[in-house]
């Protein structure tokens, strides 16, 4: 009977014990925990149903819901606990051996005051924080949970506001962790996966301890949107990101607070895909892909690793204002208002970057300047590192590459443009530290390069490859070791002129040069050229003017900036088909002023190259000729000494040609005169001066000095001709004959002789005769035709005067002739009281009477000028064996002279 009470008993006590637990309790503590709710909380709370299993302490919170007037703000389906009493008794700790939370939804509101709807939810209690303190610290008990699951929760998050309302939502999240306890060392694992809004996906796997707090996991995003996130705070952004930018990112990370804060991240990947930055529906950033591939990072010993990065079709457009603003400083909306940072930086020591490989391809960039009107273009860049280090502010790099890129410049005011295409660019182990940047090789192998001007003159290059070794820069000195610039091509055009558009040119006063120190020390090792090709082309001419140098190879020694060895130059190169040209000589680099002594040597150009520079000055064009150049300048102390040795041969000139600037010159002349025996003009054009001089300019001088020789030459002829020979000009000038005689005096035979010896000289030149008769020669012949005419009447006479009878006969046969006798009386003068009669006198007037009655015809002084002429001809043609179309003779004139002789006038003309 007692055991079957006994069984009564427990059978009643187990039923009552059930009943209260599954019954009593949730019916009586649903209500309760509802109340203490709604008492500690602004809003109101719901709950369904609230269920407890006594036997296995399990209890079900089902239907929860906190809500405000107008919607939930926080709900789950259910929230299991499985409280493990009896470990919890055994282990002296609080144990749960499962929390679930299912279906939980929670809607976070930021109002427009920015007040959060969570925040307000509890009631406001007053509390010292103090003494909260102190009893959490005494209190804390320590517990475990060995599985924690949330499953199928969504989190909502919206921002109201009337300019940048905003709302994200986390969907069918699911987190569970393992043994999350207050243990020391105890290791929770967890597992989270949730939907972003509708595209992205975020994974984490991982674990943590709380005692000491650290964590670990790997972490997984896909697909992130980044335009759904930046709206939350567009009033401060001032730009827009498109709807199809995707990021997708995995990393590991390992992070503790146990010293300090020590934080890993390990094989970070990173991808973002279709990237657009886009501000006033303009597109300032885009690309196609960046992705950064294993990424390692530690935080305490300040450490990145990163295996690639790789940035595709990168497009940009940047735009500087006419105020000097960039559109690119403008992306961030700040705040006018000026706030000082009194907070002081702690010095951090540098991060080390070890970077494998980058790489950026495809990318166009584009840049302008509206104040300046500059604008810059760059297309299919492609550039290229690898081995890419930074330590303690230290830069090392094994190799760079830069291919192909096609580079526009312009600038409108000016009207400047340059574009290059298919530059490369090759560095190989660049490396800085401290002050000290080293470069082992720099190779630079460009295509091409265009440059125009506002004038539209037009420089390109084509082909260049250029190699420097061993670059160094340290303690503000450059050192280069050797260069070499292998078949480069430059062509220099300048185009033809419009000058109706032409600028006035203002001429600037003069300033004083103010020499400044230069605190660059360069060491710069020899400069190689090999096979450059220099194209040069003049359209501002009638005739387009081009000329090419080719095969130019040579060097240039080195120079150092902290020595006072010149430098010394060396260049040989062909010129057009057949031409040569030598550069040698030596150059002061610390100043060229102080010692200059260079040769430049220009040998069998084909001078009807430079007939557009004869046609522009001088109006002819150059049929044949060759030009032989040897210039010599040297400079000491800023003085120059320079001789300019000019050889042409064989020159002729053709037809004419239209130009304003041709000036009027006897050219045909001046080359007869300056062309020897072989065709060859030979000049030599000393020049000196000091360079200091601001007016001084070796072009201009040398130009002068030409054009000077020229005129002077042409100008008087005779007194350069003479000098060929040292000679007087004023004894070549003429040729002299006694008044009505037709014989060559010995005097003037020399005066012939030497003229055949210039004319031998110079082949091409005639000699102009200009015959002449004058007064003198009239009277001579009037005088020897009287006394021819005496001589005959003298023969008369048997006996007496027969001189005076004569000359008497012939002047009584004269008409209106005084008596003789009268006549006589004029002649009869007395003296001591004698009468004397002057025969003498009376003879003399009688025959000058008769000599003015005398006729000399036009035949007879054309005899007498023909005499003269063909006596010249003689001796220059017959027996100097001068040709006779170089002896050219004038028309007979009559002249007045004052000499004793009659002079027949030269001059210097072209023979034809």
């Amino acid at each position: 009977m007692k055991n079957n009470k006994f069984l009564k008993i427990l059978i009643a006590v187990f039923a009552l014990y059930s009943l209260l637990g599954f019954f009593v309790l949730p019916y009586f503590l649903k209500p309760k925990l509802q109340e203490i709710i709604n008492q500690n909380i602004t809003k109101q709370v719901f709950i369904q149903d609230l269920k407890f299993n006594p036997f296995t302490f399990e209890a079900n919170l089902i239907g929860f819901e906190i809500k405000d007037k107008k919607s939930t703000i926080l709900s789950f389906d259910k929230f299991y606990i499985d409280f493990s009493i009896f470990k919890s008794i055994d282990k002296r700790h609080i144990r749960f051996e499962k929390v679930l939370l299912k279906n939980a939804l929670v809607n976070i509101v930021e109002n427009k005051d920015q007040t959060i709807n969570l925040a307000k939810i509890l009631k406001e209690t007053k509390t010292n924080n103090n003494q909260e303190k102190e009893q959490s610290k005494e209190n804390l008990i320590n517990f475990l949970i060995r599985k924690a699951v949330i499953e199928n929760a969504t989190i909502n998050f919206e921002k109201k506001s009337d300019i940048e309302p905003f709302s994200i939502t986390l969907s069918e999240l699911n987190y569970t962790f393992y043994d999350l306890g207050s243990f020391k060392n105890i290791l929770a694992s967890q597992t989270l996966t949730t939907k972003i809004n509708k595209n992205t996906l975020l994974t984490l796997k991982g674990g943590f301890k709380i005692e000491p707090l650290s964590m670990y996991a790997n972490v997984n995003l896909k697909r992130l949107k980044p335009s759904e996130l930046i709206v939350y705070k567009k009033s401060m952004l001032n730009f827009d990101i498109s709807d199809k930018t995707s990021l997708d990112l995995n990393f590991g990370y390992q992070l503790s607070f146990k010293d300090k804060i020590d934080l890993s991240i390990q094989d970070l990947n990173l991808d973002i895909k279709d990237f657009e930055l886009i501000q006033e529906k303009n597109s300032l950033i885009s690309f196609k892909n960046f992705t950064i591939n294993s990424l390692f990072l530690n935080y305490l010993k300040q450490e990145i690793n990163i295996d690639s990065i790789n940035l595709d079709k990168l497009k940009t457009n940047i735009i500087s204002s006419k105020d000097e603003v960039i559109n690119l400083t403008t992306l961030i909306n700040q705040d006018n208002s000026k706030q000082e940072n009194k907070k002081t930086q702690e010095k951090q020591n540098p991060w080390n970057i070890d970077l494998r490989s980058a790489n950026i391809s495809n990318t166009n960039i584009n840049y302008e300047d509206l104040k300046t009107t500059n604008k810059l273009n760059l297309e299919n860049l492609a550039l290229t590192f690898e081995k890419f280090k930074f330590k303690n502010n230290n830069i090392f790099l094994k190799t760079a590459s830069l291919k192909e890129p096609k580079v526009n410049f312009e600038n409108k005011k000016e009207k400047l443009g340059i574009s290059i295409n298919n530059l490369n660019l090759d560095i190989q182990n660049l490396s800085k530290e401290k002050e000290k940047i080293q470069i082992d090789t720099i190779n630079l192998d460009k295509k091409s390069l265009f440059l125009s001007d506002k004038l539209k003159n037009q420089i390109i290059t084509k082909n260049i490859d250029l190699s420097i070794k061993n670059f160094n820069f340290n303690n503000k000195t450059l050192s280069i070791e050797k260069s070499i610039l292998k078949n480069p091509y430059i062509s220099i055009v300048l185009p033809k002129k419009d000058k109706a558009k032409e600028v006035k040119k203002v001429v600037a006063k003069n300033s004083k040069n103010v020499e400044t120190k230069n605190s660059l020390n360069m060491q710069i090792g020899p400069f190689n050229i090999k096979n450059a090709s220099l194209n040069f082309e003049d359209k501002n001419l009638p005739i387009p003017f081009k000329t090419l140098v080719s095969k130019l190879n040579g060097k240039f020694s080195e120079f150092s900036t902290t020595s006072s060895k010149p430098t010394e130059l060396k260049l040989e190169g062909k010129v057009d088909k057949y031409g040569y040209t030598k550069i040698t000589g030596l150059v002061n680099h610390q100043n060229i002023k102080e010692l200059t002594d260079v040769n430049l040597l220009f040998k069998n150009i084909a001078i009807k190259n430079f007939t557009p520079y004869s046609g522009k000055f001088i109006g002819k064009e150059i049929e044949t000729g060759k030009l032989n150049l040897d210039l010599k300048y040297n400079i000491k102390k800023s003085n120059l000494d320079a001789k300019n040795s000019i050889i042409i041969s064989d020159i002729k000139f053709g037809d004419e040609v239209k130009s304003e600037d041709a000036v009027s010159l006897p050219l045909e002349l001046a080359i007869a005169l300056l062309e020897d025996a072989d065709g060859i003009i030979d000049l030599d054009i000393p020049i000196s001066g000091n360079v200091d001089d601001p007016k001084f300019a070796i072009a201009p001088i040398v130009w002068k000095a030409f054009t000077n020789l020229i005129v002077k030459a042409v100008s008087a002829p005779f007194s350069f001709l003479a000098s060929l020979l040292g000679i007087e000009a004023d004894e070549i000038k003429s040729i002299d004959f006694h008044f009505a005689d037709v014989k060559i005096l010995p005097s003037e035979k020399e005066a012939l002789d030497n003229i055949a010896k210039i004319m031998e000289k110079r082949p091409n030149i005639a000699i102009k005769i200009n015959p002449s008769f004058t007064q003198e020669d009239i009277n001579k012949l009037k005088e020897l035709k009287v006394e021819e005419n005496i001589e005959k009447t003298m023969k008369e006479f048997k006996q007496g005067d027969k001189y005076q009878l004569a000359i008497e006969k012939i002047y009584l046969s004269y008409k209106n002739s005084k008596k003789l006798k009268e006549l006589k009386k004029e002649f009869i003068i007395k003296e001591k009281k004698k009468e004397i009669f002057q025969k003498d006198a009376y003879l003399n007037y009688i025959k000058n009477i008769i000599v003015s009655k005398q006729v000399i015809s036009d035949d007879t002084l054309f005899n007498l000028t023909k005499l003269r002429i063909e006596n010249i001809n003689k001796y220059l043609i017959n027996k100097k064996q001068i040709k006779q179309n170089r002896v050219i003779i004038k028309k007979t004139d009559k002249k007045n002279t004052s000499k004793s002789f009659t002079s027949f006038d030269l001059q210097i003309d072209v023979a034809k």
